[in-house]
């Protein structure tokens, strides 16, 4: 049998004579503690712990190994040696996010059995095996990709993105909790769901859910690591995440027209953010994308086409449409505005803003000098303007104060085109 060597080779790495001996060992006192407490048995205590422990171990343990399982290649310089070699990047990235985890899946699976022998509820097990694994997976495939995101900007320090999984971990425990709980498997305890038209059981909703966000974080890293070897893709993978969000999400808000637009805006815009803050920034990048625009060869420009803009495009329809409706809303007492379009052209400003940075002397610092530039130009630069009167001016630098959508998007209109004339004068200077 062939093993991917990829797979084999972090095998080797994780699951040592002593590792694979020391584990159960250590695993076997503690369950001996708790099957004294349990009066002699394998009771509830045992069980509990058994699945606290399992999750324990696969969210935090688990994340961390596949986070470092490439962070670690650069760091140690291997990664490069690893480019070489034949291997696809669908076989590197199985092979890091299984074979990385495989000493923590040994302990987990242990940690299982004890649980499957001690609770009281054994119908239930087939039902939590499925979340418990499922959610386990897709922690350990966020680590991947949030580590191939680190490599990409240059980050080789696992300290803060471990610090981001912790709190991700502490704010979401209350909900992993519930997993112990073995009556919320019973099928009785589900409700029902309204998807569009249709009705359907929030138990399959929610596997449904884990099912596919598992697998847009698996496709994500396996871009990404295509990304690393040096292949050139369309992004296809994006485009079906963006359509996917929208179908997925405008299923749950009421039919109209009107709310569906208006989901599908919302999240071109945040993927737009998404996207400028992921990828590389490389000036001759664009250089490309324009000399293959000018040849008129639609493929190269494909590849070479920023996720950023890719969703942005998709925007401007969903910003037109709503631009044209009658349901306008405002917040606040009524001071602040929803005009779509000039929403659309602050998401771009902001886009130029975090590239100017990009291409400065220090584009490390780009996202803290973006977020700065933010909070002057969201909050302190209107506020003080509006605090002592001057309305109209506020409205400059945030086009949503302004009383009418025309002026909004003058105001908005103005800003991205000063922006974006700086950022044009930059990106020569790089190239």
């Amino acid at each position: 049998m062939n093993l991917n060597p990829e797979f084999e080779r972090q095998l080797i790495l994780e699951c040592s004579q002593a590792r694979l001996v020391g584990a159960p060992v250590v695993l076997g006192a503690v369950f001996t503690l708790t099957y004294f407490l349990d009066d002699y048995r394998l009771g509830n205590i045992t069980a509990q712990a058994a699945l606290t422990l399992f999750m324990l171990i696969t969210l935090l343990w688990g994340t961390r190994q596949s986070l470092d399982s490439i962070v670690e290649e650069y760091r140690d310089r291997t990664w490069d040696t690893q480019r070489l070699s034949a291997l696809g990047p669908w076989q590197m990235t199985w092979g890091k996010l299984l074979g990385s985890t495989s000493m923590a899946w040994y302990c987990a699976g242990i940690c299982l059995l004890v649980h499957a022998l001690a609770t009281d509820n054994p119908a239930a097990l087939p039902l939590l095996f499925f979340y418990a694994i499922g959610t386990a997976l897709l922690v350990q495939s966020t680590g991947l990709l949030l580590g191939l995101l680190a490599v990409q900007r240059g980050q080789l320090k696992t300290g803060s993105i471990l610090i981001l999984v912790l709190v991700g971990f502490i704010v979401f425990m209350p909900s992993l909790s519930d997993l112990t709980d073995t009556a919320n498997y019973l099928s009785g305890n589900f409700q029902s769901n309204s998807w569009y038209s249709l009705t359907v059981n929030s138990q399959t909703l929610h596997q449904i859910s884990l099912f596919f966000a598992l697998f847009w974080c698996v496709m994500g890293s396996y871009r990404l690591v295509a990304q690393d070897l040096g292949l050139r893709n369309l992004p296809w993978a994006w485009l079906g995440f963006t359509l996917f969000l929208i179908v997925y999400l405008g299923g749950f808000i009421p039919s109209s027209s009107y709310s569906f637009s208006l989901a599908a805006f919302a999240v071109c815009s945040v993927l737009t953010y998404v996207g400028v803050i992921v990828e590389r920034h490389e000036p001759m990048r664009i250089k490309r994308l324009l000399d293959y625009y000018r040849q008129a060869n639609w493929r190269r420009v494909g590849e070479e086409l920023p996720l950023s803009a890719l969703s942005f495009a998709l925007s401007l329809p969903f910003a037109i449409f709503l631009s044209f409706q009658e349901q306008r809303f405002a917040w606040l007492d009524i001071s602040l505005h929803a005009y779509p379009l000039a929403i659309a052209l602050l998401v771009l400003r902001d886009c130029a803003i975090y590239l100017f940075f990009c291409y400065g002397k220090n584009p490390q610092r780009a996202f803290s000098l973006s977020l700065l530039s933010a909070a002057l130009l969201y909050g302190i630069l209107p506020g003080l303007f509006a605090a002592i009167g001057m309305t109209g001016v506020s409205a400059l630098f945030f086009p949503l104060w302004a009383d009418t959508a025309f002026s909004a998007l003058a105001c908005a209109a103005l800003q991205c085109a000063l922006i974006l004339s700086l950022l044009l004068q930059r990106w020569r200077q790089n190239i």
